[in-house]
């Protein structure tokens, strides 16, 4: 214990997490020094660390894969998608990356109902509306969204488009 009291005023490793290694194997602190038969000059080996052992974490790491479907969403930073309603992928596809500026996301919170006496025809206000209200629940669901009232409205709005 003197000897590993004397390395750990050298080296900073406390005597408890030394261990000291000799030709033929690590010396245990009960060892007799006098049976060892060690030659002046002979090398021994010390093994530890200065630093505080690092303890185990309380709570084990969580993979995201491993989270409820609502949880993985709010972690990626992914919103739902938009079912297919026939033939609607390109609508669903151009809804999704206008859902991405959020200029205009910002500009459809504040989109009122009551701007129908303005001199907005009442078709762009139906489309807006339904624009803004398919992007609300896009926000709130990490579940697919059937944008059924935007399809509906924009058939209204551009009957010469088709969705078949």
């Amino acid at each position: 214990m003197v000897f590993k009291t004397q390395l750990y005023t050298l080296t900073g490793v406390p005597p408890e997490r030394q261990k000291i290694m000799v030709k033929g194997g690590i010396l245990k602190d009960e060892t007799d020094w006098s049976t060892l038969g060690l030659k002046d000059g002979q090398k021994l080996m010390m093994i530890g660390t200065a630093d505080e052992i690092v303890k185990a974490p309380e709570k084990g790491p969580v993979f995201v894969e491993d989270l409820p479907e609502e949880e993985q969403a709010a972690a990626l930073g992914h919103t739902a998608g938009l079912y297919n309603l026939g033939n609607t992928c390109y609508m669903n596809s151009t809804l999704q990356c206008l859902h991405s500026v959020p200029e205009l996301k910002s500009a459809l919170l504040s989109y009122s109902d009551n701007v129908r006496g303005n001199g907005v025809d009442q078709a762009s206000h139906s489309l807006t509306v339904a624009t803004r209200n398919t992007f609300g629940e896009l926000d709130q669901s990490v579940r697919p969204v059937a944008p059924l009232h935007f399809l509906q409205v924009r058939r209204q709005f551009c009957p010469h488009i088709s969705s078949q």
